[in-house]
């Protein structure tokens, strides 16, 4: 194939199985014609017949009648070879003794053709394409015309009948046998299910074995709108293969539908079959059978928090704004419920403001924080604790304050977060001056920063005391004022900086800081592409300066927001742009994706749990959750649980990545895209666009994890890209592996054949980022 693009795709490769299962399989029943067409040899004029199937065999037969000039006729195979096959065995019966060869049209359109085999009449007999190691006494032509043997993929099989004493021929087809070495021999096993709606009452139930069969029984109440069809939905990466059934008004029928099992299945995959009733083209009801692999983990189960045994997922929470059920952020007062959706999303980390006094005064926590706190643990969550700091308070009594707070809940918090975005709250612009990148006119810092980094280094000091096991960070600016407040000078006892790091009107890997936006912030913060890794590596530099390696960076904000765009926002240069919720979904998961990446990165959470504000249609802020304010799921919710399962433990480790190539990604021309945005207006900040694939190889506690996703902007306007990645020395996964689209949830086989010891994956790469379980 001679195109590829960029993937965002997970792969978990298992130590097991790294023996290849050589052996046959039915490919193709042939009970069908419409994989064939009839070729009357038109270099030899005169032929006629057909490929039709033989209504008492039940099987594809070629028919010719020759002419005076004729020589041959043939049968014309177009199937989708999946990769890997090695031989092609034709099992055929003539109606008479006849000679008969193969001819292949392959990639470069060059003719290859077999030595003639003669068989017997009324007898079974073997027509065998060898694509490994066939010979080949007859070739010509293509664009290619040096290739001694096929160029994959074939474009044509030709089963050729050739002309011989007699002026007519048949030749039956009884089965297409497939021979690779990797053929799963196990058996499957279905589920049963039954379902009314819409005057149709709809059964099934499985023939269990190697090659499973569904018998599907429709009764149709007169009642029913014509038209009607039954749909059977079998996964694929590619587009799903579906069978459609006319469903006749006060009628009742049965069907047989045979699953499209390719090379006799992936025994480690369970493939969720589609079962719904379409009328006028829409799908208006219906559900899924599942098909189980005999090796086939449980694919639908997610691990809730407490499961979850290492993460660096999750997610900013106001329950602190709720103590009572009224106001913008009421939907938080329910917190048991609130924090049950987020542990079956399988988040690990919470973050919520955390006053530190009492309504009475007193320093402390309030009961009812204490008792978020306990909840918390309880779900297994790992609570970030926002300490909020206000410009007006004394920093003796702001000191009392955390005093009284970490005594009271240090047993519960595993981090302390000093300050919020001091630069949108808490009064210190106000009080003491400056920008909301801390850089002053002749590029010296910000008096509120410094003022502010007084309190961080203060309260650091004092929580280490109290609370030694727990993590301390601060900063919690934007980046570019981050590193001023690191160069301000910090508290040894600091494990962290917070950081913000919003793209808010561009894809995730990129962000507003680095080299074109230096003349703004005065201070080195990312490079010229503005990338995420580029701005964790200045923060590194930064570290290194300060012989403080063992800072860690949290991400303890970022997201993007689901409003309905009212045109009032259109000139504003840092604001956020409206996105769909799957767009939202895409965006979230290929953010925490590159995080996994960067092992500076100790947390990541998303901003935020529920939509804010009673989720107002217009208002950015109050859009920006993985559940809606009614508290039902967007897609983003489902995307960060399929994460947080097949993450679990994730650590990243560059080494794997060497064992990765990403040996084609083509784009179509028009998807091509050159700038993503001119960010000034002026040509001067030109945002380059990313047309290319990420793929990454993670250890997690299932196995190695291969990540890949496109880097380019959500688009519903192009198919899928294709794309082929070599992953070395893993060639005993040939068949084996399962893909996930990592926003859906869907689970498919992912085309893989061995290369040598190594392995060649085809994926069909979308908006959204997949993972890929090798076994």
């Amino acid at each position: 194939m001679k195109s590829i693009l960029r993937l965002t795709l997970i792969a978990a490769v298992s130590a097991a199985g790294l023996c290849l299962r050589g052996g046959s399989a039915i490919f193709d029943p042939a009970a069908s014609a419409a994989n064939w067409s009839f070729n009357p040899g038109a270099e030899f004029p005169g032929a006629s017949g057909e490929t039709a199937v033989d209504p008492a065999a039940g099987k594809v037969t070629i028919r010719a009648e020759f002419a005076e000039d004729s020589r041959y006729a043939a049968g014309v195979y177009k199937p989708e070879l999946p990769p890997g096959i090695e031989k092609l065995r034709f099992r055929v019966v003539p109606d008479r003794e006849l000679e008969a060869q193969i001819r292949v049209v392959d990639a470069s359109d060059r003719n290859f053709q077999t030595a003639r085999t003669r068989l017997a009449a009324d007898t079974h007999g073997t027509l065998t394409l060898d694509l490994a190691n066939g010979e080949w006494p007859e070739k010509w032509g293509g664009k290619e015309p040096s290739a001694a043997a096929p160029l994959l993929p074939l474009k044509e099989i030709l089963l050729i009948v050739n002309r011989g004493p007699d002026r007519s021929a048949a030749l039956r087809i009884d089965a297409v046998e497939a021979e690779a070495p990797f053929i799963n021999g196990k058996p499957f096993r279905g589920e049963a299910f039954r379902f009314s709606a819409f005057g149709c009452d709809i059964s099934g139930n499985w023939t269990n074995g190697t090659n499973p069969k569904l018998k599907l029984a429709v009764t149709a109440a007169g009642t029913v709108r014509p038209g009607t069809r039954l749909a059977v939905a079998f996964p694929d990466m590619f587009r799903d293969k579906v069978v459609r059934y006319e469903v006749k008004p006060g009628e009742s029928a049965e069907y047989e539908y045979a699953p499209p099992l390719v090379l006799g299945g992936n025994a480690f995959n369970t493939y969720r079959i589609g079962i719904t009733l379409e009328q006028d083209g829409r799908t208006v009801a219906g559900g899924a059978t599942l098909l189980r692999g005999a090796d086939s983990p449980d694919w639908s189960r997610r691990l809730t928090s407490a499961e979850v045994r290492q993460s660096i997922i999750g997610c900013g929470v106001h329950f602190n704004f709720a103590p009572q059920p009224a106001g913008d952020f009421a939907v938080w007062h329910d917190y048991e419920r609130i924090m049950k959706l987020l542990s079956e999303a399988g988040i690990k980390y919470i973050r919520d403001d955390f006053q530190p006094r009492r309504p009475d005064g007193t320093p402390g926590a309030a009961p009812g924080q204490l008792a978020r706190l306990k909840a918390a643990k309880k779900h297994g969550f790992r609570v970030i604790a926002i300490i909020p700091t206000m410009a007006d308070q004394t920093l003796d009594s702001f000191l009392e304050g955390v005093r009284g707070l970490v005594s009271d809940t240090r047993d519960d918090v595993a981090v302390y977060e000093i300050g919020n975005e001091p630069h949108n709250f808490g009064g210190w612009i106000p009080r003491f001056g400056g920008t909301w990148n801390a850089r002053q006119p002749d590029n010296s810092t910000s008096p509120w920063l410094l003022e502010h980094a007084k309190y961080a280094k203060a309260a650091a000091d004092l929580i280490h005391e109290l609370a030694p096991q727990a993590e301390i960070i601060g900063g919690g600016c934007v980046t570019a004022a981050n590193i001023r407040y690191l160069q301000s000078g910090v508290s040894e006892h600091l494990d962290g900086i917070a950081d913000h790091p919003y793209a808010n009107m561009l894809p995730p890997e990129r962000l507003m800081f680095g080299t074109p936006f230096e003349g703004r912030d005065g201070v080195k913060a990312g490079g010229s592409e503005l990338t995420l890794p580029e701005v964790v590596a200045a923060y590194r530099e930064q570290f290194e300066t300060m012989n403080r390696r063992d800072l860690s960076l949290y991400f303890t904000e970022f997201g993007y927001t689901t409003y309905v765009y009212d045109g009032r926002r259109e000139r504003e240069q840092y604001g956020f742009a409206a996105y769909t919720e799957e767009a939202q979904a895409a965006y979230i998961a290929r953010r925490f994706l590159q995080c996994f990446t960067l092992p500076a990165v100790k947390a990541v959470l998303q901003y935020d749990g529920v939509d804010d504000f009673g989720g107002k249609p217009f208002d950015p802020e109050a859009n920006f959750g993985l559940l809606r304010a009614d508290l039902s799921p967007k897609a983003a919710y489902f995307a960060v649980q399929n994460l947080a399962t097949l993450f679990d433990g994730v650590r990243y480790r560059p080494e794997l990545d060497r064992l990765l190539k990403i040996e084609e990604q083509p784009l179509q021309r028009a998807a091509k895209r050159e700038h993503l945005l001119d960010w000034e207006g002026n040509g001067r900040v030109l945002l380059k666009a990313d047309n290319s694939l990420h793929a990454h190889l993670f250890a997690t506690n299932g196995g190695l994890r291969l990540a890949v996703w496109s880097g380019q902007q959500y688009s519903g306007e192009f198919a899928n890209r294709t794309a082929e990645i070599r992953v070395r020395g893993k060639a005993g996964s040939a068949g084996r592996t399962v893909g996930t689209d990592l926003v859906s949830g869907k689970c498919f086989d992912v085309p893989s054949r061995p290369d040598g010891g190594d392995l060649l994956l085809t994926l069909s790469v979308g908006n959204n980022p997949l993972a890929v379980t090798f076994f």
